[in-house]
């Protein structure tokens, strides 16, 4: 099943997108190999990693990554003992070890600002010796150099000293007017490894010596005068000793290789894991992606999510790493998404092409790239780690077993509801679609009473209308739909949570130009088989509107009090900071009062709306939350409004953290504590938690 989630909503193609952005074939090859996690600790450290990485390279930070070719087969090579490596494949394996170390060297550098970089920087394996070895013996070009070893060096002088030695001779003979007229042309020249003149075929008997060949022509023989054979066959030998030290040579740093072949192929990981990293970095800025929240929490958060292929798809055709200017983000409406506290399953409604599969596929797709370690494309995101992510997208057969389309889907759903689990996200597209609409809306709705009893999250896609109704009366459940423009007909792809939305079919038609006839017909028929049904769902709907307007207007009270008293206590800020006026600290207590009776009643309105009108429930806990936020400032500034002088028995006092006043009983031997009266009670609390009522303190 989550290998179903991942082809379904298209992670594969994210993987290959994000392989555009790596530098080295190994990068390159586990990039597209991505693949979202199951550990835990694993993915929170592969997140940080990554914003690690992001804050670094924005910082200037550069990584010593060039496309060295992955080794790792070759290290294998040198371990079976075959045959020893060529010199320019040992160059390759000295190059990647020398990258490895190097980048370990830089992330280990980064210090203490990035703490997860750094311990990837000490986990990539070292080879002091391997690498300084092949350097010393081979360079860039793959020629074994003349230091490689004492022996070798003596070799070669010798072949220097025996090859200039010819070649003077030859020279002489050239220039000589006894040989001269009878060559080709008059340049020495090298066949078959031996030294020779290119002798007019027609003159072989004026140049005594062996020929080794002719030309293609056979017009040009090729001599070896007789001055230099013997000097010729000494050199011959020479090389012949060149070739079994050089071939010593490799075989010993092949014996090295092979020993250390675990290490070599650690180093190639590593240097891919790097680069995947980078990359993951690289595609965070390029699609101005965030790090994302996770947590075992169920509440999944998205604020301004983008479908991530939409937006790779307005890059210019050329551009397989595009950057953040390659990509048109006005091109793609975001849209927000907030699941699992109030309502766990949410089921999205709307007109064809309106965006519905896109909003489902942006919300899982986003989860997935979470659980890869990646940064994903949003402007906030808080993602819990689901357990499992199952999908059911897209209208396909399953020609294999010999299934209809919605067979197919049923065998899918069928097999989720049997795994899924209290922490899993299911995603269903177009469910109960595919066969007679009554039947597949009463399997449809008998599939989310299921997934409201497993306790799973969800979003479903649907545009039968009875599903469409589901969610009114379930508070596990939540509309939403996708925004509709009815004078352009087209859809805006804005999602609005909190009401259904319709498939416009009528609407779309009268615009088309269907007859008017035709359209009284249908809308009496659609009036005619909706009247039994939602009569009794209509009314409740009716009834919760009224109640719900009721509410609205006590909450807008509430809002505009709220607003006028935090207007009133921010006007008060300064006085309140500068102790040198306690009327405004007077003031900014009776406004505390005020916003604590503001908060308590939005409180109590929040919890009466919660389960009867979510929309309206959210904006009053919005407020909540904001009254909270002011009633802790003034808590803040209230407490460090210090008393300027020694507190006394009989003093009126505002105990700041009790919202009470009170009468000073006693006070300690060092004026640091004293005992209030409130009421019948009395507490014991510190004078910098009290606030001095009149101007005789």
């Amino acid at each position: 099943m989550k290998t179903d989630a991942e082809r379904l909503l298209e992670f594969g193609k994210i993987a290959e997108i994000l392989s555009g952005y790596a530098v080295t074939p190994r990068g390159k090859h586990k990039a597209r190999a991505l693949r979202p996690m199951d550990d835990e600790d694993a993915i929170r450290l592969a997140v940080r990693e990554t914003s690690e990485m992001v804050h670094a390279l924005g910082n200037a930070f550069t990584l010593p990554l060039a496309p060295v070719e992955d080794v790792s087969r070759h290290a294998e090579r040198a371990r079976a003992g075959g045959g020893p490596l060529e010199p320019a494949v040992l160059w390759k394996i000295a190059q990647c070890l020398d990258m490895a170390d190097r980048i370990a060297a830089s992330l280990q550098r980064l210090g203490g600002r990035y703490p997860a970089l750094v311990n990837l920087g000490y986990s990539i394996p070292q080879s002091p010796e391997l690498t300084p070895s092949i350097r010393s013996a081979i360079d860039p070009s793959g020629f074994v150099l003349d230091n490689a070893t004492p022996e070798l060096k003596r070799i070669r002088n010798r072949i220097r000293t025996l090859r200039t030695r010819i070649e003077e001779t030859l020279r002489r003979m050239v220039e000589s007017s006894q040989i001269r007229p009878h060559l080709q042309y008059p340049n020495p020249t090298i066949f078959r490894d031996r030294y020779v003149l290119p002798v007019n075929a027609y003159r072989k008997q004026e140049v005594e010596g062996i020929v080794h060949g002719s030309s293609d022509s056979g017009a040009t023989l090729y001599i070896e005068p007789m001055r230099i054979i013997d000097a010729g066959n000494e050199l011959s030998e020479v090389i012949g000793e060149e070739t079994d030290e050089v071939q010593r040579i490799l075989w010993q740093l092949t014996r090295e290789v092979g020993l250390q072949c675990e290490d070599v192929a650690a180093a190639v990981e590593s240097v891919g894991t790097v680069d995947v990293l980078r990359a993951k970095a690289m595609i965070s800025s390029a699609f101005s992606m965030c790090a994302p929240a996770v947590g075992t929490a169920p509440v999944l958060d998205l604020h301004e999510a983008y479908h991530p292929l939409l937006l790779w798809l307005t890059r210019p055709s050329d551009s397989h790493a595009p950057q953040k200017q390659d990509l048109d983000f006005d091109a793609v409406v975001p849209i927000d998404v907030h699941l699992g506290d109030d309502y766990r399953l949410l089921v999205i409604t709307g007109p064809n092409t309106g965006g519905k599969t896109v909003a489902l596929k942006t919300v899982g797709l986003i989860c997935l790239m979470a659980r890869a370690g990646m940064h994903v494309p949003a402007a906030h995101a808080t993602i819990p780690l689901y357990d499992a992510v199952y999908a059911d997208i897209g209208d396909e057969q399953s020609i294999e077993q010999s299934l209809s389309t919605f067979s197919s889907h049923m065998s899918r759903i069928i097999r989720l509801l049997d795994t899924a689990t209290s922490r899993s996200l299911v995603l269903l597209d177009e469910l109960g679609a595919g066969t007679d609409p009554a039947e597949g809306a009463a399997l449809g709705e008998a599939v989310l009473n299921r997934l409201v009893r497993i306790g799973c999250s969800g979003v479903v896609v649907t545009h039968l209308g009875r599903l469409k109704t589901f969610a009114v009366s379930r508070p596990e459940v939540e509309n939403a739909s996708v925004e509709f423009d009815s004078r352009t007909l087209r859809p805006t792809y804005r999602l609005e949570i909190g009401s259904a939305g319709s498939s416009n079919a009528l609407l779309i038609a009268q615009r088309l130009g269907l007859p008017p006839d035709m359209l009284d017909e249908a809308r009496g028929i659609l009036d005619e088989q909706s009247e039994g049904e939602y009569s009794s769902l209509l009314a409740q709907v009716r009834v919760a509107r009224r109640d719900a307007e009721e509410r609205r207007e006590r909450m807008q009270y509430l809002e505009e009090q709220a607003l006028k008293l935090k207007a009133e206590y921010e006007q008060t800020l300064a006085r309140l900071q500068a102790e040198e006026d306690r009327r405004g600290a007077d003031v900014g207590i009776r406004i505390q009062q005020h916003l604590q009776e503001a908060r308590d009643e939005a409180d109590a309105l929040y919890q009466d709306l919660r389960h009867g009108y979510k929309s309206v429930a959210r904006r009053v806990r919005a407020l909540r939350d904001e009254l909270d936020k002011g009633l802790e400032t003034l808590a803040d500034l209230l407490e460090g409004h210090r008393i300027g002088r020694r507190l006394e028995p009989g003093d009126e006092v505002y105990v700041i953290k009790m919202h009470k006043w009170g009468t000073v009983e006693r006070v300690d031997r060092d004026g640091v504590r004293v005992k209030v009266r409130i009421g019948a009670a009395q507490v014991e609390v510190p004078v910098d938690e009290l606030q001095p009522w009149g101007e005789g303190i």
